[in-house]
């Protein structure tokens, strides 16, 4: 079937305040995992979109946590294609929001022109509700999705996407007859140049735990005076040390043993991509963003981004212990936590790292320190480029003016390799052109004009709709 897309791309130009109000409508209602707040509220709207999209079936899938939303768009296609959506958001309690995280409001940031100010504004909401806007456009003027749609949308990816699991091996039928997967994405950078990623690392996360009572020296229930550390041993220096040896001195090769016997090279054809991606990776951009000023060991180029992408890491996310508040209070604390990610490269797997960290601890004497798994983890993910749905996205990039600078993968965690990897073995992609920033942080945004350096709402819905029709051709 062949799609017209300038009838489409015009329905989207006129009804561009009806489009950005289902942004705001969507933006307005809370998701917010970690708290559940509003979460089967937000759910059961997704439904509703799914439903008045035309979706015959669309349904709250009832996992051991927090429900995912799944519906299937019959269009008489030959390629059928899994929407893979996250509708949860993290918490709003940051210092520093310029307007209410929870009304979306539109307001004018420089240099971009007119943005949607709200969390999930990029992460994710944004993206899926232009998506929806995107199809019910092509319905609106009387033509029809090119590709068979199933959706999946969980609202646990802020928490690892612990249940995810129950719903593919419940849905593994049903989701085996798709072709590809795509995620809605908006992947131009601050300056418009259109980013285009092919994977992600894995993630283990997880906690470390020391207290006086386990470790049976210290205090064993609660904080006591500061001046006892003369005759009191301290779990919190425990822990110090423990911690320092994971790592050199410099925090950065680890030391845990056996830490890096999985990790394989980069293939040939990341090789080639690297070799391209070097005379185009504006590295000082990036440490601007980040507000860094140099990177570990001063690399630079090539070498620095094959650090970034090929070098598992382990970050302490987070460490507390006693008082923390303002001005004084003199105490020994009873207990200590750090929190701690693990970011895996092919070929490392999920399983080997907390046995690893375990024996680590143990070797060095340090038994009495407790390991809690947050969350499951999940595997690295990775699409070679010469796949079919890769090119599809390449293509719309192309035809909308954009020679896209092509990652391997990034050094970020998504639960891409629930679909990537075994069993249903999918390509899984992503794409879209438009801009936003600040996820996880005050004042997320997206861009919604059309007079800054970036797409806005309108093109990036344009973008979803040729990425349907490029899919379709695939």
């Amino acid at each position: 079937m062949r799609l017209e897309r300038d009838k489409v791309f015009d329905h989207i130009k006129k009804h561009y305040d009806e489009h950005l109000g289902r942004l705001q409508e969507f933006v307005r209602q809370p998701s917010i995992s970690a708290e559940n707040r509003g979460i089967r509220e937000c759910a059961d709207l997704i439904k509703r979109y799914l439903t008045e999209l035309g979706c015959k079936d669309s349904r709250l899938v009832e996992t051991s946590g927090y429900p995912v939303v799944y519906g299937t768009y019959e269009a008489g296609a030959d390629k059928t294609i899994i929407i893979y959506l996250m509708y949860d958001t993290q918490p709003v309690d940051e210092p520093g929001w310029a307007v209410p995280p929870l009304e979306g409001r539109v307001v004018n940031l420089d240099p971009f022109g007119k943005c949607l100010v709200a969390r999930g504004a990029i992460n994710t909401k944004g993206e899926l509700r232009a998506f929806l806007n995107a199809c019910e456009s092509i319905r609106a003027v009387g033509e029809e999705i090119p590709v068979n749609l199933v959706f999946v949308a969980e609202g646990e990816e802020e928490l690892g996407s612990r249940h995810l699991p129950e719903f593919i091996g419940q849905y593994l039928r049903e989701l085996k007859r798709a072709d590809a997967v795509f995620f809605p994405s908006a992947d131009q950078n601050q300056k418009g140049k259109v980013i285009m990623s092919l994977g992600v690392k894995g993630i283990v996360y997880f906690e470390l735990e020391l207290d006086g009572k386990g470790w049976c020296y210290g205090p064993t229930q609660f904080d006591i005076h500061g001046s006892n550390k003369a005759w009191v041993d301290s779990p919190t220096w425990r822990m110090i040390q423990a911690l320092s040896t994971m790592t050199e001195e410099d925090g950065n090769k680890v030391l845990i043993e056996g830490f890096y016997e999985n990790v394989v090279p980069p293939s040939p054809e990341d090789v080639e991509l690297l070799d391209k991606l070097e005379k185009t990776f504006d590295e000082e951009a990036s440490k601007d963003m980040m507000k860094v000023e140099r990177f570990i060991d001063d690399v630079r180029g090539k070498e620095a981004l094959l650090k970034y992408l090929y070098s598992p890491s382990l970050n302490i996310d987070g460490i507390w212990s006693g008082y923390i508040g303002p001005g004084t209070k003199t105490v020994l604390p009873y207990k200590i936590t750090a929190k701690v990610d693990v970011r895996l490269v092919p070929n490392m797997t999920v399983e080997e790292v907390l046995p690893k960290i375990r024996r680590h601890l143990d070797r060095h004497g340090f038994k009495e320190i407790r390991i809690v798994e947050l969350e499951e983890g999940y595997g690295w993910a990775k699409t070679s480029i010469k796949e079919p749905a890769a090119q599809a996205i390449v293509k719309t990039y192309m035809e909308f003016g954009y020679d896209p600078e092509i990652w391997p993968h990034i050094a970020g965690s998504a639960p891409f390799c629930m679909f990537n990897r075994e069993t249903l073995n999918l390509p899984f992609v992503s794409g879209g052109i438009g801009h936003g920033g600040r996820a996880h942080a005050p004042n997320e945004y997206i861009v919604v004009g059309e007079v800054g350096l970036t797409g806005g709402l309108a093109t990036l819905e344009k973008s979803y709709v040729a990425i349907l029709d490029n899919l379709s051709k695939m």
